[in-house]
């Protein structure tokens, strides 16, 4: 199925020593901040602390791509908090994806994450169809890379080599748990075009989800200035 929205997808690594305080900084503000720009839905952190590049990775589900265009987006990069300006120079190997949603098979969220970075195909469809019928498998998404965005207004010390390869889609498929998640990124691997050179993908245990129960929680965490122009 083609499903409606979007999202952004976030790979890093950080400076170590500050994982405490980032996990910190991540949680009480960044997320909140982010998630509160008008059209954003969710924002979700997973982690893999053996990772060898990207010990992070985040995901912000946006309506559209619209939201990545806001006057209010354009404000939380270009004009971060002390806190946030503090955490910019530790970021290590930092990627920045903002996608335009392909295609989706499964409902509902894992408790683990694959992802992949990849380049589509005319048979994405039917390989993303069975990775989500594979056991202990809840969804398989795919999504469009789209260079046209606004980005951070920060530089970040150069990547390491191979932490980023060409690509133009980024695959991401729902777990139960580590092993299927395992077994999907490499049946991910074998049957989708997977650009060499680096590392492509991993998989990541979630760690925090913004909002939780309370949809509402996003109006908390809006700068004062945008009360009259957000909804």
């Amino acid at each position: 199925m083609s499903p409606a929205g979007a999202f952004l997808a976030l790979w890093n690594d950080l400076e170590h020593g500050r994982e405490p305080e980032y996990d910190d900084w991540h949680t009480r503000e960044h997320v909140p901040e982010r998630v509160s720009a008008p059209g954003f839905r969710t924002g979700l952190r997973y982690v893999d602390r053996c990772h060898p590049l990207h010990r992070y990775f985040t995901l912000y589900e946006v309506d559209d791509m619209a939201a990545f265009h806001t006057a209010e987006y354009r404000d939380l990069l270009q004009n971060p908090t002390p806190w946030s300006a503090s955490m910019r120079p530790s970021f290590r190997n930092f990627l920045r994806v903002t996608c335009a949603a392909r295609l989706r098979f499964g409902y509902g969220r894992g408790g683990v994450l694959a992802v992949l970075r990849v380049t589509e195909d005319a048979g994405a469809a039917a390989r993303l169809r069975a990775l989500a019928a594979m056991p202990g498998i809840v969804a398989a998404r795919l999504g469009r890379h789209d260079a046209g965005t606004p980005t951070v207004a920060w530089r970040t010390p150069a990547p390491e080599p191979g932490s980023a390869v060409p690509f133009d889609s980024v695959l991401l498929v729902d777990a139960l748990d580590r092993a299927a998640a395992q077994a999907a990124l490499g049946a991910a691997t074998d049957g989708f075009a997977v650009p060499g050179g680096g590392d492509a993908g991993g998989i990541y245990d979630l760690a925090y989800a913004f909002p939780g129960e309370d949809a509402a929680q996003r109006a908390a965490h809006r700068r004062p200035g945008w009360a009259s122009t957000s909804a």
